[in-house]
């Protein structure tokens, strides 16, 4: 039989979100110490860190409170507006958590409930435009942190595609 629209909706979601983008990332923390984690150009710019806070937040936000009904008390605005405070293994550990966290949320949703609507995050949207949502913004900002990571560290990683499928 054939996959559905939904059915493949939910894998390449699954793939993005748990093992894809979380895998890149990761590699760009690698090689990002405890103080270029912080780094950014001027005082406008998002730092790594704080990127890596902000997808923390809104995956949780998205997927634990809008899609599975908690309340995961997000601060958006703290996300973008903290300067240190967090070594990199703590980043990381958030970092891992909210994948468990997508992943546990993942694991209990089944294809025919994408078209199921809810009103949680404040405009009724259905749970198929906030998964197409969110691995849109894990993209964006994984792509920052891509970038940033290769300006600190020319030559760190080539192409971080190709290397995180081998994993």
């Amino acid at each position: 039989m054939e996959p559905d629209l939904f059915s493949t909706l939910l894998h390449v979601t699954r793939t993005r979100l748990l093992r894809d983008y979380p895998a890149q990332i990761a590699a760009c923390l690698e090689v990002l110490s405890d103080e270029e984690i912080w780094w950014r150009p001027h005082e406008q710019a998002n730092a790594v860190a704080n990127l890596v806070l902000h997808l923390v937040g809104s995956n949780r936000y998205y997927l634990e409170q809008v899609i599975a009904g908690g309340d995961v008390g997000r601060d958006r605005a703290a996300e973008f507006a903290v300067r240190g405070g967090c070594s990199k293994t703590q980043l990381v550990d958030a970092w891992e958590q909210a994948r468990r966290a997508a992943e546990r949320v993942l694991d209990t949703i089944q294809p025919s409930q994408l078209a199921r609507t809810t009103d949680r995050s404040g405009t009724p949207t259905t749970y198929a435009q906030v998964l197409l949502h969110v691995t849109h913004h894990n993209a964006a900002h994984m792509g920052q942190i891509v970038w940033i990571t290769k300006l600190l560290h020319p030559g760190a990683f080539d192409d971080l595609w190709v290397k995180q499928a081998s994993r």
